[in-house]
């Protein structure tokens, strides 16, 4: 028998006792990651992320079909909320369609729908149910309020009549198009066996008057919920004999809260409104983006202010298909305008192309810029044969935005001298609504009924805040869509830390562009050491976009960081 040497007698057993240790340590470590699975089960159950101790905030998605199953409904079912037996409250989720809640209203009922009238913040991400949120508890408590009263009237034998023009619900929004939007919401809430009195008071929109009309309209009809802009109420509230009592209000509702206090001139309109309030009056402030110094605003005059964030919040939905473009241009050409344009007009074609739905949005950070890539469509469909193209800015009239609106929304106008437009756009099956606008179609508009399949961002946004608001135009309640995103230089390390892992598809415009001494790929580099830097400190890409939202600020801050 062969004798092997004993330094190779001893490695061979070296190296089995090393094997059975790693098989020892392998048998360990699943166990151990057995274990920890099973404590982070339960501690998320356990363990809430917003401020309500809801246990319906965790995302699920199926990462086969990638279709979020649970980030818009929440995990409770109708029976679950004190007051689900009432008929009032059945009756106001019928009429919504309402079988199960979204997460932002199950966190909201159970606060707004109590008898105690505390102040509250209501802030979630666009498309997430807010209107709903606070609509359907206040509305609850208004009808539930006004039986009690009726009752003990009728047990004192006087009259039950309430004066005209007194409404128990004020709602201001800061556009007349989400006041008409927010009315749309109310006259389907009254379809049913509970019936309220809605009427919207604006100077623009689809039911503006006259001021005095309103105040004829204030006088002679009783009003349970009143919607208006604070321009139109201030104006109505200063007027003498207007008819306009707020004494009986019992809930003032400030839609795009950050709008009407970050907006100086919304600042004396709401002093006028707030001084004809009553002291018991519930306010409650909705939004979409919640800054740090909109909820110090608040907490200075209401220090016992409720906060409730819905799990989206600062986020964009999970059902989103990003997609982002490099249009960077060679040095010598940063300074030419039309050719910039030009190779962003050839990628949004494209775009356009390759992405065929009924309903677009492109978004532009100008007046100028929407009207030349309105033209430019114009150009390439001068018959309107694959394109149906609508402008919706500043610039245009009121009747004119509301006409294109009810036209890219639902395939005609509907108010004013536009109405005969309905025929003529009886052959629009065949074509595909672009609707070309500025961020004022990105604040409160909705498009539920007619959902927006894809949103081109022509012009990268200056902000967080309106990223995310632009974006949130499509994939609302749940449903799926694409964006399509054009950015250059120092965006794009900004758009891809947004985008994170939702981003499908990357592409450059310009493939043979010398980034020889370009500043902007300087800028760039710089960008993105900062977002290696802040990830090694366990800092997430979401929850810096996420802070710099609260913190109100742009893009171009991140150079003085």
């Amino acid at each position: 028998m062969t004798h092997l040497p004993r330094h190779i007698v001893l490695l061979v057993m070296c190296l089995l006792s090393s094997l059975n240790d790693v098989q020892a340590f392998q048998i360990h470590a699943k166990t151990v990651n057995r274990r920890y699975r099973t404590i982070l089960a339960n501690q998320r159950e356990l363990d809430p992320i917003d401020n309500d101790n809801d246990n319906d905030v965790d995302v699920d998605v199926d990462t086969q079909n990638k279709t979020p199953s649970s980030h818009f409904f929440s995990r409770k079912s109708l029976s679950d909320f004190p007051f689900s037996s009432d008929p009032i409250f059945a009756n106001l989720c019928q009429a919504a369609g309402i079988e199960q809640p979204s997460k932002i209203q199950s966190l909201a009922w159970p606060i707004l729908g109590k008898a105690t009238q505390q102040p509250t913040i209501l802030a979630d991400q666009t498309g997430s149910g807010k209107t709903l949120a606070y609509l359907v508890p206040l509305l609850y408590k208004m009808i539930l309020q006004e039986q009690h009263e009726k009752q003990q009237k009728q047990d004192q034998q006087q009259s039950t009549k309430r004066p005209n023009g007194s409404p128990r619900l004020l709602i201001l929004a800061p556009t007349a198009e989400l006041a008409d939007q927010i009315r749309a919401v109310c006259v389907k809430l009254s379809t049913t066996g509970v019936k309220f009195a809605t009427v919207v008071l604006s100077a623009h929109g689809q039911y503006a008057t006259s001021i005095r009309d309103q105040i004829r309209l204030l006088q002679r009809q009783r009003i349970d919920v009143l919607i208006s802009t604070p321009g139109r109420i201030a104006t109505i509230a200063r007027t003498r004999n207007s008819g306009l009592d707020l004494g009986q209000l019992q809930a003032l509702v400030l839609d795009e809260v950050d709008i009407l206090l970050m907006d100086e001139t919304f600042g004396p309109q709401l002093r006028t409104i707030g001084a004809e309030t009553p002291l018991s009056t519930q306010f409650v402030f909705v939004t979409a983006t919640l800054p740090d110094s909109i909820i110090q605003t608040v907490q200075q005059e209401f220090p016992n202010v409720v906060q409730i964030k819905g799990p989206g919040l600062h986020r964009v939905a999970p059902t989103i298909t990003e997609r982002l473009i490099d249009v960077s241009v060679p040095v010598k050409y940063h300074r030419d305008n039309s050719y910039c344009f030009d190779v962003k007009a050839q990628e949004l074609l494209k775009s356009l192309r390759q992405t065929k739905c009924r309903r677009t949005l492109i978004f532009c950070n100008t007046v100028e810029t929407c009207r030349a890539v309105e033209n430019l469509l114009h150009r390439q469909d001068r018959r309107g044969h694959v394109y149906n193209v609508l402008p919706y800015h500043n610039a245009l009239t009121p009747e004119t935005r509301t006409a294109n609106l009810a036209l890219f929304s639902k395939g005609y106008a509907e108010s004013g001298d536009d109405r005969g437009r309905r025929d003529d756009t009886s052959n629009n099956d065949l074509t595909d609504f672009v609707l070309v606008c500025t961020d004022r179609a990105a604040r409160g508009v909705d498009f539920d009924a007619s959902p927006v399949d894809h949103v081109v961002l022509f012009d990268f946004p200056k902000d967080p805040a309106e990223y995310v608001r632009r974006v949130g135009r499509t994939a609302r309640a749940g449903r799926s869509g694409t964006t399509t995103v054009l950015a250059y230089g120092w965006q794009l390390p900004i758009a891809k830390s947004v985008m994170g892992k939702k981003l499908e598809s990357y592409a450059a415009a310009v493939p043979g562009k010398d980034d020889k001494d370009d500043e902007d790929d300087f800028v760039t580099g710089a960008l993105e050491q900062k977002r290696k830097r802040r990830r090694r400190k366990g800092v997430s890409d979401t929850d810096a976009i996420r802070e710099r939202i609260a913190q109100s600020k742009t893009w171009r801050d991140r150079k003085s960081e």
